[in-house]
């Protein structure tokens, strides 16, 4: 990567990856491999933590198997999920993850180990990673074509790099969106407060959930040397929580789950409770004149649906494929952003069961069809994934069960 003497990046690319996590590590390793010149630019240095909810649905798993990496996930020391328990209100069922998806075990890695596992892997791949810099802006041609960013390095010197592509993976709160105006619809406001930490010495029994009429959901997924357990619970609510937080996570994880409270009498805390009242829910228009969002820049969902894994390592190659496309064929480039943008929205089913589970405004008749429906769209999701074509960045077709 060329700097001149004052710290600057002046080299020229065909893609800028803003954003080093899953949705814009996983997009900058597959272009890198369709042999396009890539840099990734993330403001932190890896490995960093973020809030998380962990758990990779079935088709992120397709997805990780389709690129090569899923061995390399499994073994990072994440376990191997092949049962799903869900109780509500009292009424527990579980069940094995579902063999109709292709998938017959999840998994649930910490983000301090999937970030830069993707991330080596784009750098393996000849993608050019730019840590502790951050992108201030976008820069465009007199026609308003966005033609790259400006921004500073940690060291203070100032920032420009030049592209044909600018890819927006910088989270819900993205400066690339901003800075491009996309355009927002089916906004939700806030409505679940999530809190959660790590535990050790809890007894491993798969992926855990509980939903509570009277207001409260939890769950536990069993990670990297441990478990991630939260606890939710409407937004008003979070005030009362966190005025006390490490005593409140526990009061209300025993109004939400007292079998999993008692359990976690002989686990430990590795961690602080952290967590968020809320986040706004959106879905953006995803591309414009050389931009693209990809993962909670192009779409926020609530944690409730644990979805934003998987949707960001589907939307990183669904965006990739359309962005080869462009560079490839500029005179196709619009189209193919285009079926990005509907097969993206292909998901939002998705989208809409998890803010209804947010809501808390459901019964347990009501939450047992929510789930029933959440499950459907996870499998058709699965098989939509895995039915996708070899293209120059995933060469090798896709190959049966995802069972390890």
């Amino acid at each position: 990567m060329a700097e001149d003497n004052r710290g600057d990046v002046t080299d020229s690319y065909d893609v800028i990856v803003v954003g080093g996590r899953v949705a814009g590590a996983s997009t900058a390793l597959l272009l890198a491999r369709a042999g396009h010149r890539v840099v990734v630019v993330d403001r932190v240095r890896f490995p960093a933590d973020t809030l998380s909810t962990h758990l990779i649905w079935p088709a992120g798993m397709i997805h990780l198997q389709r690129w090569g990496l899923l061995e390399e996930v499994a073994g990072t020391g994440a376990p191997a999920l092949r049962t799903i328990r869900n109780d509500i209100d009292g009424s527990a069922i579980e069940m094995p993850v579902w063999p109709e998806s292709g998938v017959s075990e999840l998994y649930a890695p910490r983000r301090t180990v999937l970030d830069p596992t993707i991330l080596r892997a784009a750098e393996l791949a000849g993608a050019d990673v730019l840590e502790g810099a951050t992108v201030d802006g976008l820069a465009r041609d007199a026609a308003g074509h966005v033609t790259g960013v400006v921004g500073h390095r940690d060291d203070g010197h100032p920032l420009h790099i030049g592209a044909r592509v600018v890819v927006g993976a910088d989270g819900w709160r993205s400066r690339v969106a901003r800075e491009a105006g996309a355009v927002a619809y089916d906004r939700r406001a806030r409505s679940n407060a999530v809190h959660y930490a790590y535990w050790s010495g809890l007894d491993d029994r798969g992926v855990e959930l509980w939903y509570r009429t009277d207001g409260l959901m939890a769950g536990v997924f069993p990670t990297n040397d441990g478990a991630c357990v939260y606890v939710n619970c409407h937004t008003n609510r979070s005030p009362e929580l966190r005025r006390d937080v490490d005593v409140n996570y526990l009061r209300l994880m025993d109004e939400a789950a007292p079998d999993l409270a008692a359990r976690l009498t002989t686990a430990s805390r590795m961690s602080p409770v952290r967590g968020t009242p809320g986040l706004k829910g959106f879905v953006h228009r995803p591309y414009g004149p050389g931009w693209l969002l990809v993962g909670d820049a192009g779409c926020t969902a609530d944690p409730a649906s644990a979805h934003g894994i998987a949707a960001a390592l589907r939307d990183a190659e669904l965006a990739a494929m359309a962005i080869d496309v462009g560079l490839r064929e500029p005179e196709a480039a619009d189209r193919a952003c285009q079926e990005f943008h509907a097969t993206r929205d292909r998901s939002l089913p998705l989208y809409e069961l998890g803010w209804a589970m947010a809501s808390y405004e459901w019964d347990a008749i009501e939450m047992i069809r929510l789930q029933a429906s959440f499950v459907a769209e996870l499998v058709r999701e699965a098989q939509e994934s895995a039915a996708l074509p070899a293209w120059a960045g995933v060469p090798a077709p896709a190959r049966g069960s995802v069972a390890t």
